[in-house]
């Protein structure tokens, strides 16, 4: 399949079995946008005090009487005795060993490890825009990881795909709610190290913002309802060579791609900046569609989300088609259609990887679209 077929594909069959919402849109005020009949508003949802590393959380989500924008999810480690404590490059996001949010009808929508929340934080374009709120790490909420073992942070986990209410979640029954799993990882995964007899518990939080239903006219609902703006994370197959030229499949396709997260680590699990230097290249069935070197791509980076890139981190954003900066204000126009058929690749040589065979992480931000193509949302 070549780059004009591919710009032509409608991939809307290919994603029927898989998209998570099956409600028929409501009919709302002809010509009167969602969010000007709507308001925001949020519930404080589930919270675990107490919750030990290495343990299972399985939330209960409260009904919000209209359309979930996200969840914030707030994890706090206060008490015990530890001191000296040495914390692991990923930590604390790291505590989080998989997120794992579920539909009504079961179809999952986030699948991801801490660390991966942590970068789709910064690079979705759903969260905050260019360092005003889309990194962790400089909100007040924030408390860095100290010997003791305490810290304190916030995860956004987003659903909606933009300010017009897009892809948030129906959740105004309390009997069909979505599921979640939080699988946190054991204490010496965070902290490697650590002098002491009593590490610190956590506090698990996570509030509720939403789209309250119209008073006045209940059966609006945000523009092409049902669809679904999905995270997954998963592994490329094949494993990355030192100093060798390689062609490396990306998984995750068969619908329309907005967000490429990929992580590079070595054999030990630690993140590498061993990306091909001056070759670095995406590849869509076949063709070279972007190359460019490593250092191109750290700049385009942060003209598009204004963050230090994380070691081992390059990202491919399809959600800059009206501005330079990545926002939740992006109309879709360059999002990336993709079918089961079609082969994404990133190409290059690769940097002298001591620890090898090293891994590619896929993070990727994916749009199930119930209408078919994304944008003749904007016309609803």
């Amino acid at each position: 399949m070549g780059v004009a077929s591919l710009q032509n594909a409608n991939p809307a069959m290919s994603t029927v079995s898989r998209d998570p919402q099956t409600t028929a849109a409501p009919s709302g005020a002809a010509g009167v946008p969602f969010p000007r009949l709507s308001r925001q508003g949020q519930i404080p949802g589930p919270l675990q005090a107490g919750q030990p590393y290495g343990g299972l959380w399985t939330p209960i989500l409260k009904p919000v009487g209209g359309y979930l924008r996200s969840l914030m999810f707030y994890i706090t480690a206060t008490g015990g005795n530890l001191s000296a404590s040495t914390f692991a490059a990923d930590a604390p996001y790291n505590v989080v060993q998989n997120f794992y949010l579920r539909d009504p009808f079961g179809q999952p929508v986030v699948q991801a490890s801490g660390y991966s929340l942590y970068l789709i934080n910064i690079y979705s374009g759903q969260v905050g825009a260019l360092n005003f709120g889309n990194n962790p790490a400089t909100l007040p909420s924030w408390s860095a990881a100290v010997a003791a073992g305490t810290y304190a942070f916030r995860l956004v986990i987003p659903f909606e795909l933009d300010s017009s209410a897009y892809c948030s979640l129906p959740s105004m029954n309390a009997s069909s709610q979505p599921q979640v799993q939080v699988q946190l990882n054991p204490q010496t995964t965070v902290m490697p190290t650590s002098t002491g007899s009593t590490p610190p518990t956590l506090t698990l939080q996570l509030d509720e913002p939403y789209w309250m239903a119209p008073v006045d006219n209940p059966q609006a609902a945000p523009a092409d309802v049902g669809s679904s703006s999905q995270w997954s994370e998963v592994r490329a197959a094949a494993g990355v060579s030192a100093n060798a030229f390689q062609r490396i499949a990306l998984p995750r396709v068969g619908t329309f791609i907005h967000t490429l997260i990929l992580v590079l680590r070595d054999s030990t699990g630690a993140r590498v900046d061993l990306w091909p230097t001056s070759d670095l290249q995406l590849w869509i069935d076949g063709v070279p569609i972007l190359s460019e070197t490593f250092v191109q791509r750290q700049d385009q980076m942060f003209t598009q989300f204004g963050v230090t890139r994380p070691t081992g981190v390059i990202v491919y954003s399809f959600r800059n088609s009206i501005q330079s900066f990545v926002s939740s204000g992006d109309t879709y126009d360059l999002i990336a259609p993709t079918t089961p058929a079609t082969l994404m690749e990133l190409a290059g040589t690769f940097g002298n990887i001591t620890n090898a065979p090293a891994t590619i992480t896929s993070v990727v931000g994916e749009l199930f679209p119930l209408g078919g193509i994304p944008y003749t949302h904007l016309a609803a």
